[in-house]
């Protein structure tokens, strides 16, 4: 199943206009307000914070609205643009009936928000083993005048920056099996800290990853945490910690996986075709026989997080 974050901005005014500071409002010149129409649960997933770029176009000019705005979350005003830390510039903006249409894109955490325009988002990423060193970034949305969600609940669709990277493990035998000491090793080294560059087809409503510029790489085994097998196991028990891995070419080729199961050292060789993709969950998967050794059975692949986007509800990490 698709796993995303999904993020509904509330729009409260009919229409967007210009950003300005006039007092003297009628009904067609109310500010645009945000909401999340969810519990206090997602606030954390999106750090309390986020940065937007907007652009509105009219007779074929774009014109920013929000030029990588900062949106933060207060506990009595909500999701504020004018309010708390990095607000100093930015003004209220308003809904404008004479707009062709409005283009949006985000990102957060903000401080990891390298550089954001028209047709492309920087966002600086660590390999981690924490969800919190992660980064979202927004999916293309235009909203044109005349569409029916033209003035009404603009949602940004959020994905993770980082791919997931885990392990799984059936076994089978006659008594239950700890394996431990789990590592993967590289064939060649790994980004562990870089800028991710994505681009914008504002046409096809797709992103793209336009580039990878590697500051920090590693050589480094990835370390997984200890897994119980009961006997005669059903099926694959993933480790409890997946690691949060930037997406580069570099990580294709012949990998190494090293562990202790029952006692004895094991260790399979297995190929990775493909290259990690942006919030993408990538699950490994052994097979451990008494009589057949460790063996490779496949991949795994499918969205991630840990997160059944229900609007409305909770949105818990595993």
């Amino acid at each position: 199943m698709s796993r995303q974050l999904f993020l509904s901005l509330l729009l409260s005014a009919p229409f967007l206009v210009s950003c300005g500071n006039d007092d003297s409002l009628t009904p067609e010149r109310e500010p645009m307000t945000f909401s999340v129409p969810q519990t206090r649960a997602t606030l954390s997933s999106l750090y309390d914070n986020f940065k937007v770029w907007t652009t509105a176009i009219t007779d074929a000019t774009p014109a920013y609205v929000m030029d990588g705005y900062r949106v933060n979350y207060d506990a009595t005003a909500g999701w504020t643009y004018t309010m708390g830390e990095g607000t100093a510039h930015q003004t209220l903006c308003y809904w404008e009936p004479t707009t062709q249409s409005y283009r949006f894109h985000a990102a957060t955490p903000t401080e990891r928000v390298v550089a954001m325009d028209g047709a492309s988002l920087t966002l600086k990423l660590k390999a981690s083993t924490s969800l919190s060193e992660t980064c979202l970034y927004s999916q293309p949305r235009v909203v044109s005048h005349g569409d029916a969600d033209f003035g009404q609940a603009v949602k940004l669709d959020f994905t993770y920056a980082n791919a997931r990277v885990n392990l799984s493990f059936r076994c089978v035998s006659s008594t239950p099996l700890a394996v431990t000491d789990i590592r993967l090793i590289p064939p060649t080294p790994y980004a562990t800290s870089a800028s991710l560059r994505f681009a914008y087809d504002w046409q096809e409503a797709t992103v793209a990853v336009d580039g990878v510029d590697v500051t920090v790489q590693s050589s480094e085994p990835l370390a997984f945490p200890d897994v119980a097998v009961p006997a005669h196991s059903e099926g694959a028990i993933e480790t409890s910690v997946p690691w949060l891995m930037i997406p580069n070419p570099s990580v294709k080729g012949t990998w190494r996986a090293s562990m202790t199961i029952g006692g004895e050292h094991r260790e399979v060789a297995f190929t990775i075709d493909n290259a990690w993709e942006p919030g993408h969950s990538y699950v490994y998967c052994f097979l451990y026989t008494e009589a057949a050794n460790l063996v490779f059975v496949g991949t795994s692949t499918e969205l991630f997080v840990g997160e059944d986007p229900q609007e409305g509800g909770e949105h818990q990490f595993n």
